[in-house]
């Protein structure tokens, strides 16, 4: 094996996505994270469940998906992250995970219209890549990639979600967000009300309203109550 290239800043931010993803619940025992490293390789968390990995257990695998540095073991679905990062130049970073209200737009493979105001920096819409199994070959992969298009996120049928962004804290905040969007419109619609969805045009003027400053404060936020820092309730 060889060194990592990844800086040890990269590293320890997917070690902070870690914690902060399996706080909030956006993945168990099941889900990873990965990152862009120059032109030729991606830092991707192991096969385990992310709360428990350290840094000597990531991995960076070429863009084969051949591990070339770090002890741990890929996970099953590398595939699908690099045909995002194939097909889209500008995602820097991927979190994937089974969240439990947007497992519930994914069991009904139903995609999730956004009437969340934080949810608007995902788009009008978040729609579904429809095959229920995990995807591990190139064909599914590129078929999840084709299914987020341009998007910011993606529900995976029966499967969960995958989210991306410009650095890791981004592509973590997309996946709060979207975790946040689900729950509260499927409360809402367990009150019998009915939520008032973004049009295209209102979600991308909600999203520019503090597009820059949202994903860094929220970022701050969730690494603070992830580390015991504050107390919340939950």
């Amino acid at each position: 094996m060889l060194p990592f290239a990844s800086s040890p800043e990269l590293r320890a931010e997917v070690l902070a996505a870690c914690r902060v993803l399996t706080f909030f619940r956006i993945v168990e025992g099941f889900g990873h994270v990965s990152a862009r490293v120059g032109d030729d390789r991606v830092l991707i968390t192991p096969r385990r469940a992310l709360g428990l990995v350290t840094e000597a257990e990531l991995v960076e695998i070429d863009l084969d998906g051949k591990p070339v540095a770090g002890g741990g073991r890929p996970p099953l679905e590398v595939p699908m992250h690099l045909a995002v990062y194939r097909r889209r130049g500008d995602v820097m970073a991927i979190a994937r995970g089974h969240p439990r209200n947007v497992a519930a737009y994914a069991c009904a493979g139903a995609p999730l219209k956004v009437a969340h105001g934080f949810g608007a920096n995902l788009g009008a819409e978040v729609g579904v890549f429809r095959e229920p199994y995990l995807v591990t070959g190139g064909e599914m992969a590129d078929g999840v990639a084709a299914a987020l298009g341009g998007a910011e996120a993606v529900i995976l049928q029966s499967n969960g979600m995958l989210a991306v962004g410009r650095t890791v804290p981004h592509a973590c905040v997309q996946a709060l967000f979207l975790e946040e969007t689900a729950a509260l419109q499927l409360r809402a619609q367990a009150a019998g009300l009915a939520p008032q969805f973004y049009s295209a045009q209102g979600a991308a003027r909600r999203h520019g309203d503090d597009s820059v400053h949202e994903p860094v404060r929220a970022w701050e936020y969730y690494v603070a109550a992830a580390q015991g820092r504050l107390t919340i309730a939950r």
